[in-house]
């Protein structure tokens, strides 16, 4: 189906969006943020997807019309989230409790749910519960406050991290409110020694070029979805903190047998910038690179 989420979420909130994650042509799945100032009729019209939106702030009165019919009018908490249907005509009416807040939609096509339920066993898309407001998710409450705090410092995910939030929320969302189908299959196995090594050789060939989650994936001749599960299950690591390992340790070497500045050396293995690449070298090894650089005696 023709969709652009961000054209649709500028739409339902009247205002211009900024997408935090749009993988909508190549995975089917985006994330939009919404800043809401007042009380606000949302017009959603049909929902061409499974759409889920989660509020951050509480809101004293939300009434849910669903096809002319209203569902719910009651508060909603913040960190509560619905899943609204593909189909399903929507209109909401909130008044904030608060002078603003954030509202987070996100919206999953069929490739996505396809790669998921091909995880599960299964070989048509996940369908998800139909959900109104009335659940706590602590997952789905924390990464929305994560992806929400990334815009407001306008750090946005890198290609790879975005794939990898946006398999992991879409797994969560088959584990947790898969609509019931076919048994699920057995967990796929952790990949063994020869086929980390592959895919450790695959990200040390160029540890400078921009690496995706599919390419890895493909590297193990598995979906993305399983690839996530079985490369966690087999080095405690996802695949970005793996990738982002590499590359410190790659700089690592630079730093103690070469004379090149700490920003060319940030560039050279992977990092947008010389600050990005302070904040991970700090965190995989808890020292700052010009610090790692003379406890070494590097050039």
């Amino acid at each position: 189906m023709q969709l652009n989420p961000l054209r649709h979420a500028e739409l339902v909130t009247g205002r211009r969006q900024s997408a935090l994650i749009d993988l909508w042509a190549t995975t089917g799945f985006a994330a939009a943020v919404s800043e809401v100032t007042g009380p606000h009729l949302y017009e959603f019209g049909q929902l061409p997807v499974p759409t889920v939106a989660i509020t951050l702030y509480d809101v004293r009165r939300h009434v849910l019309i669903e096809n002319g019919r209203v569902r719910r009018d009651a508060p909603v908490r913040a960190g509560r989230f619905r899943i609204g249907q593909p189909g399903c005509s929507v209109v909401v009416d909130a008044v904030p409790d608060v002078g603003s807040g954030k509202l987070l939609l996100l919206y999953l096509g069929e490739t996505v749910l396809r790669d998921v339920a091909a995880a599960r066993g299964s070989t048509e898309p996940i369908a998800l519960m139909d959900r109104a407001w009335d659940t706590e998710d602590p997952m789905l409450e924390f990464s929305a406050k994560r992806l929400v705090e990334a815009s407001a410092s306008g750090h946005r995910p890198n290609p790879l991290l975005a794939e990898q939030v946006a398999y992991t929320l879409a797994l969560h969302l088959s584990d947790r409110y898969a609509i019931s189908g076919p048994p699920k299959s057995e967990p796929m196995p952790p990949l063994d020694g020869t086929m980390r090594r592959r895919i450790a050789e695959f990200v040390r060939a160029d540890i400078g070029a921009p690496v995706t989650l599919a390419a890895m994936a493909k590297v193990a001749g598995m979906s993305p979805s399983s690839f996530i599960r079985s490369f966690k299950r087999s080095t405690g690591l996802t695949p970005h903190r793996f990738v982002i390992e590499e590359r410190v340790g790659a700089a690592k070497q630079l730093l103690a047998t070469s004379d090149l500045p700490i920003v060319d050396i940030a560039l050279a293995v992977g990092f947008s910038s010389q600050s990005h690449f302070g904040v991970a070298f700090r965190a995989v090894t808890g020292a700052s690179p010009a610090l790692y650089r003379r406890q070494i005696g590097g050039r």
